[in-house]
């Protein structure tokens, strides 16, 4: 507002000094007195035309927000007129859109009715041709059963007869070869008693040799202590002798030495086997037992 009133008032004192300027030089010329016009024209149309545009400049805001406010409130409106038009408008569509799928309905159902209607024929036709086909089927199935009925009992009887046949042959196998498994069983029987029995006689004689065991070592004691006593003897004697008669008879009571204890050795021995003789006339028997009962 300042902006126009300093302009209005910058126009106003150029015109009235343009006026005066005038005046005073009407006289002198017409054409400079023209010319100056045009120019005070020209510079109050520009001024003018400033001024207006500032007026516009400083009421733009005002006018936008003013058109906004506007805009907004038509497009409120609008925005209500038509949600109330589509209010009022709801229930005749509800009732519309009712009426349409009721009508498409009914035009579906009546349609399917007249489908089935016009295929009733055919089917009825399709399954009388099917039942006569399944009743031709059995009665087929019924002929050649029939027809094949004898050939089944010819086969079955010559099956049963083969079985009764393979059955007798396996019987009669059977009784030939009774008699060889009986000898081959009595054969088996005979040599497991004969094993029982050596094997009882062995037991028998070792159980005797282990009774026999402690006079055997007793006898060969005897024997030994014998045998240091006639040593121990010997020596006594040999010391008494001369020594004369030690030299001299040096080699000759060594040969003497070595007779005898050879002789006690096979005393010993000898004793030995009299304490083991019991022993080994109870094996014989067994032996024997054993032998004879192997060859049976």
């Amino acid at each position: 507002m300042k902006k126009l009133a300093l302009l209005a008032l910058t126009a106003a004192f150029s015109l009235a000094s343009a006026n005066g300027f005038a005046a005073e030089k009407a006289a002198a010329s017409a054409p400079a007195i023209h010319k100056a016009k045009k120019v005070e024209k020209k510079k109050v149309a520009s001024a003018a035309q400033k001024a207006q545009a500032a007026k516009a400049e400083a009421s733009a805001p005002k006018a936008k927000k003013a058109h906004k406010h506007h805009a907004k409130k038509d497009a409120s409106a609008a925005q209500k007129a038509q949600a109330a038009k589509a209010d009022a408008s709801a229930p005749k569509a509800k009732k519309a859109h009712k009426h349409a799928a009721k009508k498409h309905e009914a035009s579906a159902q009546k349609a399917q009715a007249a489908k089935a209607d016009a295929s009733a024929p055919k089917a009825k036709k399709a399954k009388k041709h099917a039942v006569k086909k399944e009743a031709s089927a059995q009665k087929a199935q019924a002929a050649k059963a029939d027809a094949s009925a004898p050939k089944a009992k010819k086969a079955k009887k010559h099956a049963a007869k083969k079985e009764a046949s393979a059955q007798k042959a396996q019987a009669a196998k059977a009784d030939a070869s009774a008699p060889v498994a009986k000898k081959s069983h009595k054969h088996h029987s005979k040599k497991h008693a004969a094993k029982k029995e050596a094997s009882a006689a062995q037991k028998a004689q070792a159980a005797k040799a282990d009774a026999s065991a402690p006079k055997a070592k007793k006898a060969h004691k005897h024997a030994a202590k014998k045998e240091a006593s006639a040593q121990k003897a010997q020596a006594a004697k040999a010391d008494a002798s001369a020594p004369v008669a030690k030299k001299s008879h040096k080699h000759h009571s060594k040969k003497h030495a070595a007779k005898k204890e050879a002789s006690a050795a096979q005393k010993a021995q000898a004793a030995k086997a009299d304490a083991s003789a019991p022993a080994k006339k109870a094996h014989k028997p067994a032996a024997k037992k054993a032998a004879a009962s192997a060859a049976k």
